[in-house]
C-alpha cells in the first residue's frame, strides 16, 4: 500500500435518467480496464492490492494514487493474479540440484519453459488436504453429491459411503444442499452486477472469495470455478425470461486471504441491439438478476435457481439508445466511432472518444490521424459475406485479408479466414465474435486512404458498400537538441553556468513535447530546463531556444533530453509515436566550492 503503479484510466457516460430509477432502484454500471501486472508462479503469492479513483466530469491526474475527487470516491480490493505455471528449464535444474549429461543438454531446448499439470483434485484427497479446516464435506465434495442427486431420488448415509468411502455425511446435508431462500455464502459471495456500456456491452459481476480453503485446491492445481448467470427481464413482468449466458472465473485455495477478503470479476458480452430504442422514446432500463454458484453453473432455464453454494443480486441497467451504425455498416474505425470521424479530412472530430473506454484520443478535442494496425469493426448480418477494402484515390481497390482472431463471448478466441476464393469472409454471430471485428489493416505511409464494406447476401449478390475516409500518420516526430554554450554537447562546465541551446520538436499533427534532465537526482524544482514543455510546433533546424541553469545541481554527468509525441491513434488503441534526441554534458565543482565541502 505504499507504492503504487498508474494502470491507466476508463471511462463511461451517464445521464439523466428518473424513469423508474427512484429510491433504492438504483442503476449500476461497470468499467473494465486491463492491468499491466507480471504473472506470478504458482507456487508464490498471487495477492496484489488495487485502488480505483472515481471521479465525475473530472478525470483523475496521472501517477496522483492520493487523489482525493470532488464527486466520487476511492476504493481498495485485494485481487489474485493468474499464476503462472511454465517453469524455465534452469530453474528447474537448480531446485532438482540437476546436472545434465552433455548429450542431453545439446538435444534440449534450455530456452524452453515445462508446462507444469495443474491436477484436479478428487473428492478423496481434498478430504486429506481439509481435515481440520472446517470445509464441509458437502462442500469440497459438491460436484461428486450432485451428480449423484442427479441420478437418484434420494440420498442415504450408506449410498454417500459407498460414493465417497472414509467421508462423514452430515445429517442436515439435504437442507443445505436444497436451501430454500438463498444460498450458503459463507465461502464466497456475489456481491454486486452492473453492465459496462462500451464496446461490447457487458455485464459484470463481483465475487468476494472470504476463506483461504474450500476451493478445490492451490494455484498449482485446477482449483474449481464461480460461476454467474445472468438474465434479463426485457418484457417487464418480473418472469426474466432472457437468460443471457454465464461467465465463470478459477479461484483456488490462498494463502493469505486478507479479512475483507479477495475480490475477482466475470464479465459477459451481450447484443443488446435488438433492444435499444431512439433517444426520442426515453431511456431503456432493464432489470437484470445474476446467480453465482460455485462449481456447478445454475441452470438457463430456471431463472429462480437457488444455489448451495452463492447468492443472487438484482439490478437495473440502461441500455443505450440506437445510434450506432446498423448492422452491414461499419460502426468502428481504428478505435474511434465512424460519426466521431470527419469523413472530408479522415481525422477524428473535437469530440472523438474511443469506443472500448470513452476517452478521448486528444485531451483537449484536437483532431487525429490514424497509424499502426487499423481496426474495422461494424455489427454482422448473419447469413451473409463481405469484404473490407482500402483504395487511396477511389478506383483500385485492395482487399484486407489478414487472418483475425476474435473473442467469443466466454472469452475464448480462435481464428477466422477469408474464403481463399471469394476473399471474403463470413460474418459471425455476435456470441461468437463479440468486439465485431472485421478487417485489420497494418498501415503505411501519411496518405488519406477510403476504407469500404461490401456486403453479399448468401448467394454471393453484393447488397450494399459503405465507405469512409481516414488520415494516416505513419512517421513519427521530428526531434533535435544541442548544446551551444561553451564547449557544446559533452562538454564541462562548472556549477552554476547557465546553459543554452536550441531544440526541435515538429510533426503535422503534433501533440506535446517536453524538456528534462537525467538522472533525476535533484531536488525539487533544480535543474529544470526552460521551456520544460510544449504543445506546439517549434521553429524548424536549428529550432527554438532552451536555457538551464545548472546552480544548486550535483556534480554528474547528465544528458538534456527533448522527447516529442504526436497525435496519431497507434494500432487503434493508443496515442502517440513517441521519439527523443538528447545532448550530454558534465556538471563540476569549482574549486572554490570543493574547498568549502
Amino acid at each position: 500500500g505504499a507504492t503504487w503503479q498508474d494502470q491507466g484510466m476508463t471511462s463511461f457516460q451517464a445521464f439523466n435518467i428518473p424513469e423508474g430509477t427512484a429510491g433504492s432502484k438504483r442503476l449500476e454500471y461497470a468499467v473494465s480496464l486491463a492491468a499491466d501486472v507480471h504473472p506470478r508462479f504458482c507456487l508464490f503469492d498471487p495477492l496484489i492490492r488495487m485502488r480505483a479513483i472515481l471521479s465525475w466530469n473530472n478525470p483523475p491526474p496521472a501517477n496522483q494514487p492520493n487523489w482525493v475527487p470532488v464527486w466520487g470516491n476511492v476504493r481498495e480490493a485485494t485481487i489474485q493474479l493468474e499464476p503462472f505455471r511454465l517453469i524455465p528449464w534452469p530453474d528447474l535444474l537448480e531446485i532438482g540440484k540437476i546436472k545434465l549429461p552433455p548429450y542431453l543438454a545439446e538435444v534440449i531446448d534450455l530456452d524452453a519453459p515445462i508446462q507444469t499439470k495443474a491436477k484436479s483434485l478428487g473428492a478423496a484427497e481434498l478430504a486429506t488436504l481439509y481435515r481440520d479446516k472446517g470445509v464441509p464435506a458437502h462442500r469440497f465434495a459438491f460436484k461428486e453429491i450432485a451428480s449423484f442427486l442427479s441420478a437418484q431420488t434420494t440420498l442415504s448415509a450408506e449410498a454417500f459411503s459407498a460414493l465417497l468411502p472414509g467421508i462423514t455425511l452430515d445429517p442436515g446435508i439435504l437442507e443445505a444442499l436444497f436451501p430454500k431462500t438463498d444460498g450458503d455464502t459463507s465461502f464466497e459471495e456475489l456481491k454486486c452486477i452492473g453492465l459496462d456500456p462500451n464496446t461490447p456491452d457487458t455485464l459484470v459481476g463481483i465475487i468476494q472469495l472470504k476463506k483461504t480453503s474450500g476451493y478445490s485446491g492451490g494455484p498449482c492445481t485446477d482449483g474449481s470455478r464461480e460461476y454467474v448467470t445472468f438474465w434479463a427481464d426485457f418484457d417487464g413482468d418480473g418472469s426474466f425470461e432472457a437468460c443471457l449466458g454465464t461467465a465463470q472465473v478459477q479461484v483456488y485455495d490462498l494463502a493469505n486471504v486478507p479479512p475483507a477478503g479477495v475480490y475477482y470479476a466475470v464479465r459477459l458480452p451481450v447484443d443488446l441491439t435488438p433492444y435499444r430504442q431512439a433517444c426520442e422514446k426515453g431511456p431503456k432500463v432493464v432489470r437484470v438478476r445474476a446467480t453465482l454458484s460455485w462449481n456447478t453453473p445454475a441452470p438457463c432455464a430456471n431463472p429462480n435457481t437457488v444455489p448451495t453454494w452463492g447468492n443472487r443480486e438484482e439490478t437495473l441497467i440502461h441500455i443505450a439508445p440506437s445510434a450506432q451504425a446498423p448492422a452491414g455498416k461499419i460502426a468502428i474505425l481504428g478505435g474511434i466511432p465512424v460519426a466521431h470521424i470527419d469523413n472530408l479530412s479522415g481525422l477524428t472530430t473535437s469530440s472523438a472518444v474511443f469506443a472500448t473506454n470513452n476517452l478521448p484520443p486528444d485531451a483537449l478535442g484536437r483532431s487525429c490521424p490514424f497509424a499502426g494496425r487499423v481496426t474495422v469493426q461494424g455489427a454482422p448480418v448473419v447469413g451473409y459475406t463481405y469484404v473490407v477494402e482500402v483504395s487511396q484515390d477511389g478506383l483500385i481497390w485492395t482487399p484486407v485479408l489478414t487472418d483475425l482472431v476474435v473473442t467469443d463471448q466466454f472469452g475464448n478466441t480462435s481464428v477466422h479466414k477469408a474464403n481463399p476464393i471469394t476473399k471474403r469472409f463470413d460474418y459471425l454471430p455476435f456470441t461468437q465474435n463479440v468486439n465485431s471485428v472485421l478487417a485489420q489493416w497494418d498501415t503505411a505511409g501519411d496518405a488519406k486512404w477510403y476504407v469500404r464494406l461490401s456486403v453479399y447476401d448468401g448467394g454471393g449478390i453484393l447488397q450494399g458498400t459503405d465507405t469512409h475516409l481516414v488520415q494516416l500518420d505513419n512517421t513519427a516526430p521530428e526531434v533535435f537538441i544541442t548544446i551551444t554554450t561553451g564547449t557544446g554537447d559533452c562538454g564541462k562546465f562548472a556549477i552554476g553556468t547557465v546553459l543554452a541551446g536550441t531544440f526541435v520538436a515538429r510533426d503535422d499533427y503534433l501533440g506535446s513535447y517536453s524538456l528534462g534532465v537525467e538522472p533525476a537526482i535533484n531536488p525539487p524544482g533544480v535543474g529544470v530546463p526552460l521551456p520544460n514543455s510544449g504543445l506546439t510546433n517549434t521553429a524548424p533546424a536549428p529550432g527554438d531556444a532552451w536555457s538551464l541553469n545548472t546552480a544548486g545541481m550535483q556534480a554528474c554527468g547528465y544528458v538534456i533530453r527533448v522527447v516529442a509525441a504526436d497525435r496519431a491513434i497507434v494500432n487503434s488503441q493508443s496515442v502517440g509515436h513517441y521519439v527523443s534526441a538528447s545532448a550530454g554534458f558534465c556538471l563540476e565543482e569549482t574549486a572554490e566550492e570543493a574547498a568549502k565541502a
